[in-house]
């Protein structure tokens, strides 16, 4: 199975007979191509069918005049309140002049919403949906350590745990309520070990970077696995040569190179493991001017699966370093690796990371037009220097912190985002810069 859709496939989705319809004549069972640029929507891929009113709701708050429906792609049925969907298209093609005919009948004046469309996500909600995300995050660095000794082992057991959790990760990052929340930032001393959190990490932020390059979803589960199990080979690495890092000999550091040839090794053992997440276990320390290892692969030699993964794998490294004082905020090291490393990563990938990430990702400590202190929260994928920040102040109580919803404050913006050395003491504890944290990306509050 490849890993990305290609051109032949999407080809085969029949788009004959395309209505244009207003966003209100929506119905479930409707196959949509929403038309427009991924900057505009919070969804995986623009075209899919309709399968829940949320879906619809989302769509109605995007600020499309019409969107495109494929008849032939559509249920022919009724929902359950009776609406009628689509009626099945005829066998036959139809003249251009009826579909402009049927088109044109199909686009009327939207009615005036109603109180209920009207009405806004709050900030309790955002804060809920946060709560529901980190649970979901801890779960699963719960199992993480359980599923690493059983595969280690050649127990099975490990990798239906890891299949288990990436099915859990892709059900919270199609879930309108729950996706995208940035899960709750974890102290290193929560985190009894690191590297799992990394690979929970790195698993995330990769299946959310590759939604960009419209896949289906097994093989964006796939790639969620390959994130997973990145560095199960280290396993099998000597204790000391793993906790010296940058301080490694050259036999030490010849040895650790070693590691993506051993995950690969022991992932063989389980019949029927997918090949793709194999050659990305293997090839990602490799990078596009051949100066990774343990092949010395360059450009096209690696696979674009492959340049996902090993781009998010080193945005967290920088980002939850394992030295602290080396960490960089989620601005930083999106423009250390655009300005500096783009010879060593993928430019499409890199450019799919910040507009996923946005000019300020979650977690970046910026200055307001009013001369305070704020956190980023969230993406707004419509407005993207509106996003929800939490204040800094120091009064307000620990459960109750302050946030403001900048797309709703016409006089408040930000200013520029803060590197870490520039922030006072007191607002880098407040802050918390130090913290390790999870990448569900919370869409905007009102168009999700």
């Amino acid at each position: 199975m490849a890993l990305l859709r290609t051109s032949d496939e999407i080809s085969k989705l029949d788009t004959s007979d395309t209505l244009v319809l207003r966003p209100e004549h929506l119905r479930l069972g409707m196959y949509v191509d929403l038309n427009c640029s991924w900057f505009k929507h919070p969804f995986p891929r623009r075209s899919f069918k309709l399968t829940s009113q949320n879906q619809i709701t989302t769509i109605k708050g995007l600020g499309l005049a019409t969107v495109l429906v494929y008849p032939r792609e559509s249920d022919p049925e009724t929902d359950e309140e009776g609406n009628a969907i689509l009626p099945p298209p005829p066998s036959t093609g139809v003249s251009e002049t009826t579909a402009q005919t049927s088109a044109a009948e199909a686009i009327v004046e939207p009615e005036a919403p109603t109180p209920a469309e009207e009405e806004q996500p709050t900030h309790g909600d955002y804060h809920q949906a946060v709560e529901l995300a980190s649970t979901a995050y801890r779960q699963m660095l719960d199992q993480s350590s359980q599923m690493m000794k059983n595969l280690v082992s050649g127990s099975e057991e490990g990798l239906r745990h890891a299949q288990s959790m990436i099915g859990g990760l892709s059900a919270l990052l199609t879930n309108t309520e729950a996706a995208g929340t940035v899960a709750s930032a974890f102290d290193s001393e929560d985190v009894t070990n690191a590297n799992q959190l990394h690979a929970l990490n790195v698993a995330t932020l990769s299946m959310i970077v590759a939604q960009q390059f419209d896949i289906d979803q097994e093989a964006l589960q796939l790639i969620g696995m390959a994130g997973l199990l990145l560095d199960v080979g280290e396993q099998r690495i000597p204790r000391h040569i793993l906790q010296t890092r940058a301080r490694r000999s050259e036999v030490e550091n010849v040895k650790y190179q070693l590691h993506p040839y051993l995950g690969v090794e022991m992932l063989r053992r389980f019949p029927g493991f997918p090949e793709e997440v194999l050659d990305v276990i293997r090839s990602h320390h490799e990078r596009l001017d051949g100066s990774g290892y343990p092949e010395k692969l360059k450009g096209d030699q690696i696979s674009l699966p492959t340049r996902i993964v090993s781009a998010v794998d080193h945005y967290d490294a920088l980002v939850n370093s394992f030295h602290p004082e080396d960490a960089l905020s989620p601005a930083e090291a999106l423009a250390t690796m655009y300005k500096h490393q783009h010879r060593l990563f993928s430019s499409e990938v890199l450019i799919a990371m910040i507009q996923t990430l946005g000019v300020f990702p979650p977690g970046t400590v910026v200055t307001l037009t009013d001369g305070s202190f704020g956190q980023v929260l969230n993406i707004n994928f419509k407005y993207r220097l509106k996003p929800l920040v939490l204040l800094h102040d120091q009064a307000a109580p620990a459960d109750q912190p302050r946030t403001v919803d900048l797309q709703t404050e016409s006089e408040l913006s930000i200013l520029r985002a803060m590197p870490r050395d520039e922030l006072p003491g007191n607002v880098v504890e407040y802050f918390r810069i130090k913290r390790w944290t999870g990448y569900f990306i919370q869409s905007s509050m009102r168009a999700a």
